[in-house]
């Protein structure tokens, strides 16, 4: 509505200025100012509210388009009708004539039409704009909080098996439950922290799945400069989370998993590989937590044009090598 009244008030200084018949504003341009907006915001409101929903946004546009010239004819009829014959009986005296013609005042509301249109349109993309901008936002909160809830748990009971043994690694244990769960419920909601946070977080989860798996062969190698780089929180969990998932407790004896992160100039590129384990058909049957499905969602939202994700499924192995240009702090 605000919006509405600043364009019209807007008009009116402008038209003010055109109309006026001497150099001074007197009484009679301000009353011929507003009359001669009359036909001009019946034609503009009737192509907004009825055209523009019943043709154009339903994609009716041959049909709009051929509607617009007779409502433009309509409306400098309605101009000539409203200065040459119903004027007087409102206004005596002040003796008012349509000093347009039929093609003039045409051209007015034609250029009325077309500002009012561009207007409209703009409005509705920035409206769609800010709607994909919540979804997005709405999307990324469920996609972060989709850890896998059997891990809290698995961990949980870890502990407690270690508690009634009494081991001493009981309160170093706990720590790093409760920064990993600091990191998913508090940092996750940011749009970037530290990679030497989101780093640190995947040491924790794969120290704590050590805790109910056997000594595997699990290396996790980071080379280069982290100072001052900033990622979006949870990005490179999934992946670490599907690795132990269906590799390191696949039930093969053999089980590998290898996590290598290097950082060159701002770019980050992680290389996952694990063996396939043979309980892989059973781990696909259970709830999959946050998914490199929707980490695939999640990049594309985030990282635009600034990634390149490639799985690598073999027979015996699985890859992911990721490709990110990161944020400089």
């Amino acid at each position: 509505m605000l919006q509405h009244i600043l364009f019209w008030c807007l008009s009116f200084l402008v038209l003010l200025n055109v109309l006026k018949v001497s150099a001074q504003i007197k009484p009679i341009d301000l009353i011929y100012t507003i009359i001669f907006h009359i036909p001009i915001v019946v034609v503009v409101y009737f192509n907004l509210r009825i055209l523009i929903p019943a043709l154009l946004e339903r994609g009716k546009y041959i049909l709009y388009a051929g509607s617009l010239l007779p409502l433009v004819a309509l409306g400098a009829v309605f101009y000539l009708a409203l200065f040459n014959r119903w004027i007087d009986y409102i206004f005596e005296g002040y003796y008012f004539i349509a000093f347009y013609s039929f093609w003039d005042i045409s051209l007015y509301l034609l250029i009325y039409l077309f500002t009012t249109i561009l207007l409209h349109l703009a409005r509705g993309w920035f409206r769609l704009q800010e709607i994909e901008t919540e979804r997005n936002r709405a999307e990324l909160k469920a996609l972060r909080s989709q850890i896998n809830p059997h891990f809290l748990f698995n961990s949980l009971n870890s502990i407690y098996s270690l508690a009634r043994k009494n081991s001493k690694e009981v309160p170093d244990t706990i720590i790093r439950l409760s920064n990993l769960l600091r990191h998913v419920i508090y940092d996750s909601d940011r749009e970037l922290i530290p990679l030497e946070k989101e780093l640190e977080m995947i040491r924790n989860y794969i120290d704590l799945q050590n805790l109910r798996t056997a000594k595997q062969n699990i290396a996790f190698r980071i080379k280069g400069d982290l100072k001052n780089l900033q990622i979006a929180p949870m990005i490179i969990l999934p992946f670490v989370e599907n690795s132990f998932k269906h590799g390191i407790k696949g039930g093969q004896a053999d089980a590998f998993m290898e996590i290598n992160v290097e950082v060159v100039d701002a770019e980050l590129d992680l290389f996952i590989e694990n063996s396939k384990g043979k309980a892989l058909d059973l781990a696909q049957n259970e709830p999959k937590g946050i998914g490199i499905e929707n980490v695939r969602k999640r990049l594309d939202l985030l990282y635009p044009d600034r990634h390149r994700l490639k799985i690598i499924d073999n027979t015996d192995t699985f890859g992911v090598n990721l490709h990110l240009q990161l944020d400089i702090r």
